[in-house]
């Protein structure tokens, strides 16, 4: 196997990443290989994790100590940038406090044994031991000198998903070979038509296994305290793009988008970025072979609801069409479960990742991969479930609302 180093000097001589400054490179420069070049506006490089090569395994206790740990071994602008959502930041704490709109009911004497319940799941085609999916982050190298190779490495230790950002600091087909796990590949549409299908194609031939389209990330997605401080992260190039420029993304989105990529690729659509029941009913209609139902994590338009709260109306009328994956704001097993019982087929987890994979590179993202399925586990076993086909709605209530009377009942049954 090749060492981190020769892994790192073989990224940096990819075609695809052509980068200066602070890159990929990084890794080689903490080797002693090059020297350093480093852009005028990064001002916080010096402290960056890309600087440091770390692969461990991480004894994590809960995601908000584990984001504690990785912010300090981050740059001030590089934190900022990674951790808050757009605005104020409200969609990003109602992502946090919306999970305890909800309360689990309990089955008692089921007879469930803790060592034998099955967390796997079916996805377009996919057997995955976890319902835990990597969710599309850009730039990987803020965290790690690997960048997506790391995080590829670390999801396949546990067999599960790894969605790919066209953002990336890694070129696609480097991620792509960096593991023999499953891959979906994210994209934003450019304004340059041809420019999204010779990306596409490129995906398509490197063997991803469907396209997500992100459809909410359309304009300016940052926070009032970054942009106070002057967009301060370190500029790393894009490694699927030739200049390492990100084109502008194309913001007349349609309905026929879907179409395209089915008819550029043959692979099947996920469409992300929904949270209106009208919009995932047209979705399937324009072919979509999945939802992703989310709210970019805070980071697209501030002021929308949390994920969670809207996730029953979607499952309510997608009924079971096509599967349903909720991301933004998963920090525990317990939100796993809670959004398995009430339509979801799978989660998708971004920050938690992240900080994983900053403070443990490929075994931090592992660690986190753990510690969600110990305690989904052990969230399954209180509830009296085998297995997650087994979740209903009736698992899962409602607070009551202001001005009613009692509990009420939530969700959609759960396909088996």
């Amino acid at each position: 196997m090749p060492t981190h180093d020769q892994d790192a000097i073989n990224l940096s001589r990819r075609s695809a990443l052509k980068i200066v400054g602070v890159s990929l490179a990084a890794t080689a420069l903490a080797a002693g290989h090059v020297a350093a070049q480093t852009p005028e506006n990064a001002s916080n490089v010096g402290t960056n994790i890309v600087r440091k090569g770390i692969d461990k395994k991480l004894d994590i206790f809960n995601i908000d100590l584990l984001e504690e740990q990785a912010k300090q071994v981050y740059g001030h602008g590089t934190y900022v940038f990674v951790a808050n959502g757009s605005g104020k930041q409200w969609t990003l704490a109602e992502n946090q406090r919306a999970w305890g709109d909800y309360a689990f009911v309990p089955q008692r004497m089921q007879g469930v044994v803790r060592d034998k319940i099955d967390l796997s799941v079916d996805l377009l085609g996919l057997r995955l031991p976890h319902p835990f999916i990597i969710t599309p982050f850009g730039s990987h190298g803020l965290h790690h000198p690997l960048a997506e190779v790391a995080t590829a490495r670390g999801i396949a230790k546990s067999g599960g998903l790894l969605t790919v950002s066209v953002s990336s600091t890694a070129s696609m087909e480097d991620i792509a070979k960096a593991s023999d796990g499953p891959k979906w590949f994210q994209i934003y549409l450019t304004s340059d038509d041809g420019f999204s299908r010779a990306v596409l194609q490129r995906a398509k031939a490197a063997g991803f296994k469907a396209i997500v389209l992100t459809v909410d990330a359309i304009g300016q997605g940052s926070s009032d305290e970054y942009m106070r401080l002057g967009n301060p992260r370190p500029w790393l190039p894009y490694g699927n793009f030739p200049d390492g420029k990100q084109p502008a993304f194309k913001t007349n989105l349609s309905w026929a988008d879907v179409e395209m990529i089915r008819n550029v690729t043959g692979l099947p659509v996920v469409v992300k970025g929904i949270t209106r029941p009208e919009d995932a009913r047209a979705a399937i209609a324009a072919g979509a072979a999945a939802i992703q139902v989310s709210n970019h994590g805070g980071r697209a338009l501030d002021g929308t609801p949390a994920a969670i709260t809207v996730l029953p109306s979607i499952a309510e009328v997608v009924k079971g069409d096509v599967p349903l994956i909720l991301d933004s704001g998963i920090r525990r097993g317990t939100d796993v479960v809670k959004a398995l019982a009430m339509g979801a087929n799978a989660v998708a987890i971004g920050r938690p990742v992240m900080f994983g994979l900053a403070l443990g590179g490929a075994s931090g993202v592992d660690s986190v991969i753990e510690y969600l399925h110990r305690e989904t586990v052990n969230t399954l076993l209180h509830l009296g479930v085998n297995r997650l086909g087994e979740l209903r709605s009736e698992h899962v209530r409602q607070a009551a609302a202001p001005g009613t009377h009692g509990p009420v009942s939530v969700g959609a049954e759960r396909l088996g």
